[in-house]
């Protein structure tokens, strides 16, 4: 399962609601899972500062967002080998929440990658 997301924060604002994931159908995990999630912002400038939880478990408390212009990595997504930083286990009805904050005095992008992978046995729903 996977959960793509891109959007823009302006000056001093904060996602509302303040969860990228918000609207998924996998928001919400089905079953034990395994989680592997990568956020950049992509530009020339950063200074978003995110936090991540799953469930009730703070995994990330609010750090900076890596960024990477996207003329010199030639690429505006998250890459699987670089920027997947954030590896976590959950249990089902546990919910993935990234909280997103920009206290700089521009305007910045992001790109948010969740790849959610059932663990154990079991049907499906």
């Amino acid at each position: 399962m996977i959960i793509k997301r891109t959007g823009s924060l302006l000056t001093t604002a904060a996602l509302s609601p303040n969860n990228v994931w918000a609207g998924s159908a996998f928001e919400y995990l089905r079953g034990p899972s395994f989680l592997s999630i990568g956020i950049i912002t992509a530009g020339t400038a950063g200074g978003l500062l995110a936090a991540m939880y799953v469930g009730s478990a703070l995994i990330g408390e609010e750090f900076e967002v890596p960024f990477r212009a996207p003329t010199v990595a030639g690429s505006s997504q998250p890459d699987m080998g670089m920027d997947m930083f954030i590896q976590a286990g959950g249990t089902g009805g546990d919910r993935l929440v990234t909280t997103l904050r920009n206290p700089t005095g521009g305007t910045l992008t992001y790109s948010a990658l969740a790849i959610i992978q059932p663990a154990g046995g079991g049907r499906r729903r």
